[in-house]
Order: C-alpha cells, then sequence, then structure tokens
C-alpha cells in the first residue's frame, strides 16, 4: 500500500471556506502563492482523489494548507470525513493558545482527526520548546495522537524539552529540514536531527525537495537515503509528494515516480515501509479505513 504523508487541498469556495490569502477566481487559472514559493495549482479533494488514482496511491494524510486557511482546519478535516477510505486529517493548532489542548480534543472526538501539526508561521522559534506549549503536548499524549512539526533545521533541537517531558508523543519531522542537507556522506548540516534519532518516537518525513536538496552538494539522493537508512531505520521514515507546494516538481505522479526511480537501491521491505508501512503505523486509522 502507498499513503502519501503530505498532500494539501484547499478550494476556490470561499464563501464557506474563507481565505487568508487571496487565490485566483474560477474561469481563470487557479492558483494560491505561498511565501517563499511560486503558485499552487487549486486541489481540491476530489482532484486529489483522482491524481492519487492516476498515481497508483493508496491513502493520504491531509495536512492542513496554513498558508491557505492558517488555523480554521474546517476544509481538511471536511475532506476527510467526506472521503475516509482515502484520507485522514493532519490539523495545525497555535500551540501557545490555551484553548488549543480543548480543541484539539474536539477535533479528534468529533471529526475523526488523527493528527497535529506544529507550523510554526508567524510564532517565534522559541515556541517549540515554550513551557506555554505543554498543556496541548499533555493532551496529544493523552489522546495518542502523533505530532508533525515543521521548522527550520536549526532551531529543532528547541522542541527536545517538549519531548522529553512527554515521552509519549510521536513525533515526525516534515522535509522542511532538508530543503539544503549539505555534502555526503556525514550530512552535517542535519545533525540537529540526527541528534534526536536516539528517540525511538522520532520519525521523519521526506519529499521530493529533499531528493532535490541532495544534489545540492554533489551528492545523490542514494547517498541521503543510506544516511537516513542508516540513523533511523526505514520503520521511521516516511515518504510524501508534499503536493502542489513547489509545483516546478511536476504532479503527483511524477513525484511519486520519481521517488520510485531513487529509492529502489533499498530492499523491498525498507521501500515498503517507507512508502506506505511507516504511516499506517503512525495513523493505523488510515490501515482500517
Amino acid at each position: 500500500m502507498i499513503v502519501d504523508t503530505h498532500v494539501h487541498v484547499f478550494t476556490d469556495d470561499r464563501k464557506k471556506y474563507p481565505q487568508i490569502r487571496d487565490t485566483s477566481r474560477a474561469g481563470s487559472i487557479p492558483t494560491i502563492t505561498e511565501i517563499g514559493q511560486t503558485e499552487w495549482p487549486l486541489t481540491t479533494a476530489e482532484k486529489l482523489i483522482l491524481l492519487m488514482d492516476e498515481a497508483g496511491i493508496d491513502k493520504a494524510t491531509l495536512v492542513q494548507a496554513y498558508f491557505v486557511y492558517e488555523y480554521d482546519n474546517r476544509y481538511t478535516v471536511d475532506s476527510a470525513l467526506a472521503h475516509p477510505e482515502r484520507f485522514a486529517s493532519i490539523v495545525v493548532l497555535d500551540p501557545m493558545d490555551k484553548n488549543s489542548p480543548d480543541e484539539l480534543s474536539r477535533l479528534v472526538d468529533e471529526e475523526s482527526v488523527t493528527g497535529l501539526r506544529f507550523m510554526r508561521g508567524r510564532l517565534p522559534a522559541s515556541s517549540l520548546g515554550d513551557p506555554a506549549t505543554f498543556p496541548l503536548w499533555e493532551r496529544m499524549q493523552s489522546l495518542g495522537i502523533p505530532l508533525a512539526v515543521n521548522d527550520r533545521i536549526g532551531d529543532i533541537s528547541k522542541i527536545k524539552r517538549a519531548m522529553d517531558r512527554y515521552p509519549g508523543v510521536k513525533v515526525a519531522f516534515e522535509h522542511s529540514w532538508g530543503h539544503k542537507v549539505g555534502a555526503p556522506p556525514a550530512y552535517s548540516l542535519l545533525d540537529p536531527l540526527f541528534a534526536l534519532a536516539d528517540n525511538p518516537n522520532v520519525y521523519v518525513k521526506t519529499a521530493i525537495n529533499n531528493i532535490a536538496a541532495a544534489r545540492e552538494e554533489g551528492g545523490t539522493p542514494q547517498q541521503l537515503y543510506t544516511k537516513l537508512v542508516e540513523v533511523f531505520g526505514a520503520r521511521r521514515i516516511m515518504w510524501s509528494s508534499n503536493y502542489p507546494a513547489h509545483p516546478k516538481f511536476g504532479g503527483v505522479k511524477e513525484r511519486l515516480d520519481i521517488a520510485k526511480q531513487e529509492l529502489a537501491f533499498l530492499s523491498k521491505a525498507d521501500q515498503a515501509w517507507i512508502f506506505g508501512e511507516t504511516a499506517l503505523s503512525l495513523y493505523p486509522s488510515l490501515r482500517s479505513s
């Protein structure tokens, strides 16, 4: 089974789902511009299913499109509820907000949400380990909800304080760690990520931009994934398309095809974990749906 662990959906129905940034109106080329990126093609849940079918992807975790909706998770949640056989939802909440723990409980109990994402956005770097976030960590631990983290490689060590305090929370560091991976074979730029590997609840989520970044200093994707498997093991590595971000990398099928080609050197068992089994272990509702 192939699982895309990081894909965003959004709709041009701005009456029901208001956006925090403007996108083109229906009738023109629908796009959205993320900070520091080029335009995103409109990606509704229904369009995504067609793209997944074309690519041969069975399931996906819908990750809240923060730059479209910020903390309004309704479209992500509604899309997963409308297609439970294909999707699980990962929401974004303000970790500094004292109301977020109760909102997470509501989303899990009433909306079948399966994961939470820390998206720094406008929050300070110190927010990763700020004691103000501890109530939300405590709630994640009690609910058994895994956390995905999007932050700069130089700042992720700040999260260790919270992880040590709440060891039951599984944490997946998203592909943002690897926009630049440094030179092989050591990949010293990733030392802050590798330093967390002794914690068995730490996972890494890879994407097309990591494959591209592996070549920047004269390396190859094979060298990078060899290092990642050496440090974390395939059972803690997940693949994602990161669609529709970074549109220069093409559609969902193109991204999966590239990943399959570059990871073909790994054993069949390791490939099975990276392309699906790791995600199913972290988000078991995908397996049962």
